[in-house]
């Protein structure tokens, strides 16, 4: 791998990065770059967003996403947020995975400030069918982040 990435961000405006393109389906390094909460269908999500850590022009500037439910999240008066993570949640799973010595005492303080250092793996697949289960046309097709870990220990 040459030209990673380490610990520089893209900093552009929102409009000039390619959200969610359609790239190859495999194990890519990724890099942490923000994330958001929202809310879908009435249930609270956590979406942590990723570029590619390898420097090519083919992804320079693409998010690439990963939805994760989370139980509920709110904000306070200081405009700080907070959520609640399940310990069967794909998050807490994820969670452990990527800090294996690091001991989760409560649930609902995650810090995923913790992300911001680290390049990791992230099994990136094609989204095939929509949230109807439905097949979506080949032009309208995006990849996802359906997996991540640290280097080197995805199958």
């Amino acid at each position: 791998m040459s030209n990673i990435l380490t610990h520089t961000k893209f900093k552009t405006k929102s409009n000039l990065l390619d959200d969610e393109p359609l790239i190859k389906n495999g194990v890519y390094p990724v890099i942490y770059h923000s994330h958001y909460f929202t809310n879908k269908f009435g249930r609270d999500l956590l979406v942590l967003q990723f570029q590619i850590a390898e420097l090519n022009e083919e992804h320079k500037h693409s998010l690439f996403s990963m939805w994760l439910n989370v139980k509920n999240y709110s904000k306070n008066k200081k405009g700080q947020i907070f959520f609640k993570v399940s310990k069967s949640s794909k998050l807490a799973e994820i969670w452990v995975k990527i800090f294996p010595t690091q001991k989760v005492k409560r649930w609902d303080r995650l810090p995923l400030s913790q992300l911001n250092s680290l390049i990791l793996d992230a099994k990136i697949e094609e989204g095939k069918r929509n949230y109807k289960q439905k097949l979506i046309h080949k032009d309208l097709r995006i990849s996802k982040i359906m997996d991540l870990s640290l280097p080197n220990t995805l199958p």
